[in-house]
């Protein structure tokens, strides 16, 4: 059975159902993908409640799993029951009939489909859902994915719809240049990012050009000047993006931060309500998007390195950014550790093509130490007892 008639097969099932129990992962690719599995709902009349969750630790956790659909969670529940539909692309140990996941059909699923993406080709064998095509990309953005391949064919169809729109441009979350510098994470632009005085200095600086390519000159040559950011980090500042002609916020980098901070912070209902649509919650959006951002800005200045790839900080809530950033930043694989109340929190990250497995290392740490954890090749977290830090850093050392 191809990757079409997986999705078509789950589609017919949903279809037939009249209420579904929706669960998803807490980033953005969870939450795009369960926006679009929640708005082909509706439109087909079919009941439902969703459930937004940091982390899915066994099939108990799942009240109703006979009528359940997990998006961005569920690939790595070995013991689920064979009803419950699965729509994600982390490593799968469960092998459900009603399991869309791109590494069931040898498609890179770190790379070239998102969950978000998988939902979406489920979504458009309900009924005709092409019009989501803009959340596909929060997935593909929220995940570090290439536009390429399976991500490909569905951007470029809404490309060809006039849904999305290809440009170049300034690649930083913010409503105002001001914004866009002070909590700048992603890259974080040491100097500038938290820095108020600096980002409004540059920000007037910028407002004294007349034309858009003299004033994208000069926001560049002053964060050049004024930061002590890293080549990597220097040259994500601008490129590629993508105008969503559907979505409330249309700069598909600022949508997928928005959505990502609003869901890692706990606001589950902004960032469901912003990646549905619903313009009333922006304000209170983004007001929890700079927040979140400030906050793992104040992270990063406490990151301690313990070892030539490993940084300690002080929130376990905010080790993963902190974890993209590094890695970004570093270009390399970096391990991220935190001090949770009674656990340790271990994110790791590595760079697209890197010639790690993250997943499988978590997995073996887990069965060592206890615990839970697993993700993907180059995006991995875990949960450990504290008790085994020495020894576990001990282990990235020779990683």
């Amino acid at each position: 059975m191809s990757l079409e008639e997986t999705a078509k097969k789950i589609a017919d099932r949903i279809n037939g159902m009249e209420y579904a129990e929706v669960y998803s992962h807490h980033d953005a690719d969870g939450i795009a993908a369960a926006a679009v599995i929640s708005i082909a709902l509706q439109r087909k009349g079919i009941a439902f409640r969703l459930r937004i969750l940091p982390v899915l630790k066994s099939a108990s956790e799942i009240e109703k799993p006979e009528i359940s659909i997990l998006c961005d969670l569920g690939a790595s529940i070995a013991d689920l029951p064979d009803s419950t539909i699965i729509i994600d692309h982390h490593v799968p140990y469960n092998k459900s009939p009603f399991h869309i996941n791109p590494r069931l059909f040898g498609i890179d699923g770190e790379a070239e489909l998102s969950a978000a993406g998988c939902a979406y080709l489920v979504a458009n064998k309900m009924a005709d859902n092409r019009d989501l095509a803009g959340l596909v990309m929060i997935g593909i953005l929220g995940d570090c994915q290439n536009v390429v391949g399976c991500n490909e064919k569905i951007i470029g169809d809404a490309i060809g719809n006039n849904l999305i729109s290809p440009e170049k441009s300034i690649l930083l979350t913010g409503r105002t240049t001001k914004e866009q510098i002070e909590i700048c994470s992603s890259p974080y632009l040491p100097n500038l990012s938290g820095n108020a005085k600096l980002a409004e200095e540059i920000e007037s600086e910028c407002n004294k050009k007349a034309s858009e390519e003299a004033y994208f000159c000069q926001l560049l040559s002053e964060i050049i000047a004024k930061s002590d950011a890293s080549y990597n980090d220097l040259m994500s500042i601008y490129g590629d993006s993508w105008r969503l002609e559907r979505e409330i916020i249309q700069n598909a980098h600022a949508l997928t931060a928005v959505i990502d901070a609003c869901g890692k912070s706990g606001h589950y209902d902004l960032a469901f309500a912003v990646a549905c649509g619903d313009a009333s919650v922006l304000k209170d959006a983004w007001k929890c998007a700079v927040e979140h951002r400030m906050n793992v800005i104040n992270s990063l200045k406490t990151a301690e390195p313990v070892s030539k790839n490993t940084w300690l900080v002080n929130s376990a809530e905010l080790a993963s950014d902190c974890a993209d950033v590094l890695t970004k930043s570093k270009n390399m694989p970096v391990f991220v550790i935190a001090r949770g109340k009674n656990y340790l929190k271990v994110s790791a990250r590595a760079p697209l093509k890197s010639e790690v497995d993250f997943e499988r290392f978590i997995k073996s740490v887990t069965e060592k130490f206890g615990g839970t954890g697993g993700g993907h090749k180059t995006r991995a977290g875990a949960e450990l007892p504290q008790s085994c830090e020495t020894e576990f850093i001990k282990m990235l050392e020779a990683f």
